[in-house]
């Protein structure tokens, strides 16, 4: 995962100042058939709501559904539900996982979300072998 610093999360703002929309994002990393990233909404100039998304694709290529997969995903899925992430449908298969944290704990709420998804995909390589 790409190290997350106060210059990232300043920058980050930044980039959204000068958006359109008010929003940035930044993807961190990509682990397994997973993504995750922080991002920043300036819904009010004095307090930007900070988030972490995660991008969980439900079928990766081919025709074959293999349903042990898809039971692993949906375990990550209460998982994350469980801490709170709020998840929605995306148009092309994929769910989207999404926290807002406070700018101090971005960082840490990182590390620990991106520890799930090496735990998943784990759980995963086992499941498949």
């Amino acid at each position: 995962m790409k190290k997350i610093s106060g210059n990232s999360i300043h920058s980050l703002q930044e980039e959204a100042e000068k958006s359109r929309d008010n929003e940035a994002f930044k993807v961190l990393a990509k682990i397994g058939d997973c993504r995750i990233g922080m991002g920043v909404r300036l819904e009010s100039p004095k307090e930007p709501t900070f988030f972490i998304e995660v991008l969980v694709s439900l079928c990766t290529g081919g025709n074959h559904v293999n349903l042990n997969i898809i039971e692993r995903k949906l375990s990550l899925l209460k998982r994350l539900n469980q801490k709170g992430y709020v998840l929605n449908c995306e148009e092309d298969g994929c769910v989207s996982c999404e926290l807002t944290v406070q700018s101090k704990s971005l960082t840490s709420e990182c590390v620990t979300t991106s520890s799930i998804l090496e735990e998943y995909l784990e759980t995963k390589k086992r499941t498949v072998d």
